[in-house]
């Protein structure tokens, strides 16, 4: 297995984070489809008034994807903001 280079991880998280936000984008609006179906037959089948399709979750943003891939980075690199406690002899 070859190393990465720093620019290659970058881009491999951005990839990541991507697909991880588009992936939850997709999830939460097959959620709010499917509600609003078995809403809309309960409404025909009681004769009322169909609901209005509901509005579509946001697309995640570029900024979206960089937050999310800073976030992977942090993780992936144990970065923590406390430093250590001293170890006690």
């Amino acid at each position: 297995m070859s190393n990465m280079t720093p620019f290659e991880i970058r881009l491999e998280l951005l990839k990541l984070a991507k697909d991880m936000l588009e992936q939850d984008y997709f999830a939460k609006r097959e959620v709010s489809h499917n509600n609003w179906q078995v809403s809309s037959e309960n409404a025909r089948l009681a004769g009322t008034s169909i609901p209005n399709q509901p509005e579509l979750p946001p697309y995640p943003s570029e900024q979206d994807v960089i937050t999310k891939a800073a976030s992977l980075n942090t993780f992936v690199s144990n970065i923590t903001s406390e430093k250590p406690a001293p170890k006690k002899s």
